[in-house]
């Protein structure tokens, strides 16, 4: 069956073209605008909202559609879609789903900086802030740097949230959960004496797709250049990920692999299943 996927890509087409859109207004046209800028920036971030949403309602779609083939059609066919609804409607893997997601949300805003701790800094000394407070920026740099916002909770506590930031967090936060979810169904259909299967499972799968974040910092740490930056300076090693190469090379590694390892899994899952291999239930 052909899916149609309109409103995702028209929910992207919104999403980058406003953050584009945004940013060329505000480093040409901010000193013109300094009046109506905060206006700019919500209808910017209504945008970014909107297509976001317009993304969620066609998952709906496309799970709403397997549900009306589960209902019409008794085929026992395995695919990534149809497998990924079925534990969707089980209780056990939305916990797996919500759990993992929500503490890789935590562990991703830490590690990227959203949620900062700089206990040898006092915000309000060096800031000249009032805490708790809230600054936001509204100019200038590149497409989904601005507006940001600065959120000063305590003295040594606050959060930077930066539009591409949270829709990265977003993202890579549902793909690691996914594939935590699709790999704790894999590992619970496991052939119980088959060392070599789980070994190629886990191997492959098990630090990226649980944490693409360390992996990412893993594999970055080995570039050249990056571990000497860390040493030179005395700065941890995310420090070197500043650097925009650096960024762009963690970004590609995590969202291939985090793309990929479910067609992995789907593709042994099914072998198992047309080897009569008992599977769990869906």
């Amino acid at each position: 069956m052909k899916y149609n996927y309109g409103w995702a890509v028209l929910g992207l087409v919104i999403i980058i073209s406003s953050s584009i859109t945004y940013a060329e207004i505000i480093n040409n046209y901010f000193q013109n605008l300094t009046n109506l800028v905060q206006y700019v920036a919500s209808l910017y971030i209504i945008s970014i909202l909107i297509g976001m949403l317009m993304i969620v309602i066609q998952i709906e779609k496309i799970l709403i559609t397997q549900k009306n083939l589960k209902l019409s059609n008794n085929s026992t066919s395995i695919d990534l879609r149809s497998l990924t609804y079925d534990l969707f409607a089980k209780m056990k893997y939305r916990k797996i789903f919500i759990i993992s997601s929500g503490l890789y949300v935590i562990f991703f805003s830490i590690i990227s900086g959203t949620i900062v701790y700089q206990p040898e800094i006092v915000f309000s000394d060096a800031f000249k802030v009032s805490i708790p407070s809230i600054k936001i920026v509204y100019c200038c740099g590149s497409p989904g740097q601005y507006p940001n916002v600065a959120i000063y909770i305590t003295e040594h506590i606050g959060a930077i949230l930066i539009p591409v930031s949270l829709l990265l967090l977003i993202l890579i936060s549902a793909l690691v959960s996914w594939n935590v979810m699709l790999m704790a169904f894999a590992f619970s259909n496991r052939p119980k004496n088959n060392e070599k299967w789980l070994l190629s499972i886990g191997a492959l799968t098990g630090l990226f797709t649980a944490c693409p974040t360390c992996a990412g910092l893993l594999l970055t740490s080995i570039l050249p250049g990056s571990i000497g930056i860390s040493i030179i300076t005395g700065t941890p090693l995310l420090v070197s990920l500043s650097n925009v190469f650096y960024q762009q090379i963690f970004l590609l590694i995590t969202l291939v692999i985090l793309t990929i390892s479910p067609l992995i899994l789907v593709t042994n899952i099914r072998e198992l299943f047309e080897k009569g291999c008992i599977i769990e239930k869906t």
